[in-house]
């Protein structure tokens, strides 16, 4: 899950044209309908470049370290053995179709006074109740965070986790008390980098240790009792691992679809992107079989990855995944407190707030990197799941009501 997936969009206080034509078609004149199509007919080119922008948009907020530590492919793809490979098909055709229809929401509802993808397609209570579920997902996200970051420094350097965990947590703390937005500002386009960095180990890895995928499956039964233990489930695996990332991702992608020219812009800008990192996901699936017996020994798969190449390559790729744990961690504390607590309110409450919550992290945070993710992630898929299908149902029946002449 990336950094700016739970930066919660706010209402922004306009009147919705979408919603002034609703209520004037109800009672308006067909001259007034007619209008309208005609302006629908006139929608604007597609521009490839914003397509593509949208689509590195959408990627750098969903990835995050739990990705780029190689976890993520690792208990959600890669513990199902060979399986994992039609895994990471579903989740690609998942992550496509609703990255689409989030951008597309964004950009037909972009002046709506009641700004919320979750309200709209679930309903004023359950969309609430997934509003504020997503901010306790960001404060989970800080813990498994804080972990990772003391994994990776106990992996590479051999500091004790206690210690990497609590570096962490000590400069999310500071950055979250003094505000240091444009440290994270920076340090999120490291998340192209860190894209082409593992696209780069897993074609490597591939090219010499490929060999090893005919042996994948007995390797991974080897290892015992992962979470795809059972291979049979690799399907649902595939699908709760795209469903806790586009949970947290909803605020942040509906907004971006609102920078959109055309609503064909904005949904193929959001498929491009969920495709791409599917296919990312796909490689690194791949490379983590063909070498599982090794890699699943590590917290942090893909450093192991990294290693083998040369210790220079181990240790840039440490760095960069530090960057991003930090990229993802200090926004996760921000959301979580600006929930609460208005900073220019009242800044005495909201440091103590931030310093309790930084607190709660650093202790959650010495809990074993895997385990969080195994647990954490699957737990909030399911409120992810809920989410996709009741999206699925309601396309469905809107789509029913179009064919019979029911606007909505």
């Amino acid at each position: 899950m990336g950094i700016s997936s739970c930066l919660i969009a706010r209402s922004r206080g306009r009147v919705s044209c979408t919603r002034i034509f609703r209520a004037k078609s109800k009672r308006g004149s067909g001259k007034e309908r007619k209008v309208f199509m005609a302006s629908e007919q006139k929608a604007p080119a597609v521009r490839p470049v914003t397509v593509v922008k949208f689509a590195g948009a959408v990627i750098a907020t969903l990835i995050g370290s739990g990705f780029a530590s190689g976890q993520e492919a690792m208990q959600f793809f890669a513990a199902y053995g060979t399986n994992g490979i039609i895994g990471c098909v579903i989740a690609i055709l998942l992550f496509a179709g609703m990255s689409g229809v989030l951008l597309g929401y964004g950009f037909k509802h972009k002046g709506a006074s009641d700004f919320s993808a979750f309200r709209y397609f679930c309903g004023k209570y359950l969309g609430t109740f997934l509003e504020w579920f997503t901010i306790l997902f960001c404060f989970l996200v800080g813990i498994i965070m804080v972990s990772g970051a003391g994994a990776t420094l106990n992996q590479y350097f051999g500091v004790p986790q206690i210690v990497g965990s609590g570096l962490m947590a000590a400069i999310v703390l500071l950055s979250a008390l003094f505000g240091l937005k444009r440290i994270v500002d920076i340090l999120g386009s490291i998340g192209p980098v860190t894209i082409a960095f593992l696209i780069i180990l897993a074609v490597y890895t591939l090219v010499v240790h490929g060999g090893g995928l005919a042996d994948a499956n007995a390797a991974v039964e080897a290892a015992g009792d992962g979470v795809g233990s059972g291979s049979a489930w690799f399907a649902l695996g595939a699908f709760m691992y795209v469903a806790y990332n586009i949970l947290a991702g909803v605020p942040f992608m509906s907004e971006m679809g609102t920078g959109a020219r055309s609503r064909k812009e904005a949904v193929l800008g959001g498929a491009l992107g969920g495709a791409a990192l599917g296919v990312c996901a796909l490689l690194l699936n791949l490379a983590l079989l063909s070498v599982f017996g090794e890699a699943v020994q590590y917290e942090v798969p893909v450093l192991f990855l990294a290693q083998q190449i040369s210790p220079v390559v181990g240790l840039l790729f440490a760095v960069i995944l530090l960057a991003e744990i930090y990229n993802t961690a200090v926004p996760m504390v921000w959301t979580v407190a600006n929930q609460f607590v208005d900073e220019k309110q009242d800044k005495r409450k909201y440091q103590f707030l931030i310093a309790l919550l930084c607190a709660v992290i650093f202790m959650g945070g010495q809990l074993p990197f895997g385990m969080l993710v195994n647990l954490i992630y699957p737990f909030v898929g399911y409120f992810g799941a809920l989410f996709i299908v009741v999206v699925i149902v309601q396309m469905i029946r809107w789509r029913i009501d179009r064919a019979r002449g029911i606007t909505r």
